[in-house]
């Protein structure tokens, strides 16, 4: 599994596009309607970039207490 996380770009990077994926299937199969799948597309990018802004907060504190 680690492999597949290095070569898409990290963890988060990895299930954001596995989300990616499964949204856009939905929509091809007529599951979901555009809307709603440009709602779950901004969500999927919303909680990504959360992540990385608190990974990179923490990262920034960790240093800065040593």
């Amino acid at each position: 599994m680690g492999k597949i996380f290095k070569f898409c770009g990290g963890r988060k990077t990895t299930f954001a596009l596995l989300l990616f994926v499964a949204l856009t299937t939905f929509l091809c199969i007529d599951k979901c309607i555009f809307k709603e799948w440009l709602d779950g597309i901004i969500w999927i990018f919303g909680v990504y970039a959360a992540g990385n802004g608190a990974e990179h907060v923490a990262n920034g504190l960790k240093k800065k207490g040593k």
